[in-house]
């Protein structure tokens, strides 16, 4: 048996997995393979393979051993990429893709068969092969309504994960083949509101396009501000009226440093005369008459 240094080396690579033809390819014959496993050194995983007990067990991991365990290329994608890509977090499944006509049988597994799945779709997020965003937003329409499609799209556009021209692209492309979903990414292309990539998240741009929908002003996004020598960049503002409106993510504002720091920038702010608007997803969802209200009377504007 060669060194197990680098067995080691690449169970790291993967999350704590190693598969029984990796085994192979380094001289551990399947006697001690099953001794390693009997030893409890190594915890069977699925059929194939298997982790060093001292990693611990992941969604990750999960997602990975089910493409290890395919006997064909196998490829994270749907919910499970878009987790993968930070576009969604709750998902705890596994969803992956494999191009028609193979079709595994992996269990505890959601698997799409598609005839338009090329390599050119496809990278690597954290070692795990997974459709690249453009393709997985072109996915979420089959398994998303539009105006979650819609969500998904406007942020990875506005975090800069991948561009309207992509899109496009992909989506002429998939279209060819009548593909379930394709539509939904039209419309959501179709819908964006002007200027995206000037907006750092896709709430901002849902909550620019609520209050052009409410028949207010379209208000700038990321309007650079000087105060006291310090330049602030508001997420969407109305310079003339100076109403800064600024949203609010759990993630990013609870961090002890932000939070001593956003307190500061807004008394900054108020102090050179400016109203700030603080919102969060909850305002936008449960009280998003009473925030439209609100701005309309900061803009003392009476739009009806």
């Amino acid at each position: 048996m060669r060194d197990v240094s680098d067995l080691v080396q690449q169970a790291t690579s993967q999350h704590g997995l190693l598969t029984t033809a990796q085994f192979r390819e380094h001289g551990v014959t399947s006697s001690t393979q099953s001794r390693l496993v009997e030893s409890g050194i190594l915890l069977p995983v699925r059929r194939g393979v298997v982790r060093l007990a001292g990693a611990p067990a992941t969604w990750h991991q999960q997602v990975l051993a089910a493409i290890l365990a395919s006997r064909v290329p196998t490829v994270a994608s749907h919910r499970a990429a878009l987790r993968l890509w930070g576009l969604r977090t709750r998902y705890e499944g596994v969803e992956l893709c494999v191009r028609r006509p193979a079709n595994p049988r992996l269990q505890g597994a959601v698997v799409h068969r598609s005839v338009d799945l090329e390599a050119g779709d496809v990278t690597l997020i954290d070692g795990i092969p997974t459709t690249n965003p453009a393709r997985t937003l072109c996915d979420a329409g089959v398994v998303f309504p539009p105006h979650e499609v819609l969500r998904l799209t406007e942020h990875a556009v506005a975090v800069g994960l991948v561009g309207k021209g992509l899109l496009v692209e992909i989506r002429c492309r998939v279209g060819e083949h009548g593909r379930t979903g394709v539509g939904r990414l039209q419309a959501a292309l179709d819908e964006m509101v002007p200027g995206i990539g000037c907006a750092e998240s896709g709430p901002e741009a849902a909550l620019r396009r609520l209050l052009r929908g409410s028949g207010l002003p379209d208000p700038t996004p990321q309007h650079e501000v000087v105060v006291l020598d310090r330049t602030y960049r508001l997420d969407l503002a109305y310079p003339k009226a100076r109403v800064a409106i600024e949203y609010d993510g759990i993630d990013v504002h609870t961090r002890v440093d932000r939070f001593v720091e956003d307190r500061r920038r807004q008394n900054d702010l108020v102090a050179a005369g400016w109203f700030v608007v603080r919102v969060t997803s909850a305002d936008m969802r449960e009280r998003s008459a009473n925030l439209v209200a609100q701005i309309r009377t900061l803009l003392h504007c009476d739009l009806g």
